[in-house]
């Protein structure tokens, strides 16, 4: 929701000034859908906005619900018929954080993410991004899940930093108390390893969370399964993420989808090992596992079993580490899952 351009459209049509209160307070307040809900609106008023002005800048589709009722995918076509997807998860009870998508498709084709393999078709704008979260909101409201919205994450389809002028937008829009109102320190960006996208942040929105995709520490590895590491190094995200930790002594994730047999070796978690410490304030770190999703349901408890064996020999080494929950693999809402599909 553009309020900016719908106040504009109220003052264009002559409405009175305090209409621009009523509008504010039904997309906000009321989380309304569908204008036909503002009650507080003249009849002829919510028609001729359903008409010229739709409360979100998409077409919902489709909304898919989890078994365990943990997670939420909703599938969305933008105005020019570019579809992405984007999820709603409840690690906690009473806590969903949306997890939002910056791209329709993803330029990084890395090897183990659905989103890659769709290609890239282009940015989202500030609109497209925070209605997602606006989405959410809505549907928390209605279904009466939660008071409210608790958290974002930039990790759904798109690299955040390839799209930052849009996502620090959307961060500042979605943070605004009179809108969202969801602090900075319960908003997180993910990144594939985009360096100067790091450093950036650590100087833009230093009390946003960061989390760096790694999934490997063996360099040939890395750029097998990320090619953005011919042109952001192991060494070169060491760099990016000491100068981000020194300026903003914020806590880090870094994230490791465990693969049984591929990168979870002793090999692996040696090297894994050596990487973190060439990083200062590495107390700052954590290492996020997350069982590889790239069997479904058919390997879960294989994965889990990886993921924490792997957690048992950082944690041996001094170095903190968890396994992540991992929501939504049954409606391919999980890590590294969205694709957009039209079934």
């Amino acid at each position: 929701m553009n309020f900016g351009k719908l106040k504009k459209f109220a003052k264009e049509k002559g409405w009175p000034a305090y209409r621009a209160g009523q509008l504010h307070k039904a997309v906000y307040g009321q989380c309304v859908s569908d204008w036909r809900e503002a009650s507080a609106l003249p009849l002829d008023l919510r028609a001729e906005l359903s008409d010229n002005f739709p409360i979100l800048s998409f077409e919902v589709k489709k909304i898919l619900v989890s078994k365990d009722g943990q997670a939420r995918k909703a599938l969305l076509i933008l105005k020019d018929k570019a579809r992405i997807e984007t999820v709603l998860i409840s690690p906690l009870s009473g806590h969903w954080s949306a997890c939002l998508s910056v791209q329709a498709g993803c330029p990084l084709s890395c090897s183990f993410c659905a989103t890659g393999k769709l290609g890239f078709k282009r940015n989202l704008t500030v609109e497209e991004i925070t209605d997602q979260a606006l989405f959410w909101t809505q549907q928390i409201k209605k279904a009466n899940m939660a008071d409210r919205l608790s958290s974002i994450v930039f990790m759904g389809m798109g690299e955040p930093f390839l799209n930052y002028s849009a996502v620090k937008l959307a961060v500042k829009e979605i943070s605004d108390k009179d809108t969202l109102n969801i602090g900075s320190r319960h908003i997180s960006i993910s990144t594939a390893g985009v360096a100067p996208g790091i450093r950036t942040l650590a100087d833009d929105m230093p009390q946003v969370n960061l989390a760096l995709s790694l999934h490997s520490a063996d360099p040939l590895q890395r750029e097998e399964f990320m090619p953005i590491t011919r042109k952001y190094g192991l060494e070169e995200l060491a760099d990016a993420l000491n100068e981000y930790l020194e300026k903003t002594k914020r806590q880090v994730f870094i994230e490791y989808a465990v693969m049984p047999g591929v990168n979870d070796t002793r090999k692996h978690v040696r090297m894994l090992l050596e990487w973190l410490r060439t990083i200062e304030h590495g107390y700052l770190l954590t290492v996020n596992l997350i069982p590889c999703n790239q069997a479904g349901d058919a390997k879960a408890a294989e994965d889990e079993e990886a993921a924490q064996t792997f957690q048992g020999a950082l944690l041996a080494a001094g170095i903190k580490a968890c396994v992540r929950k991992s929501l939504g693999r049954d409606i391919m809402a999980a890590c590294g899952q969205l694709a957009a599909r039209k079934d």
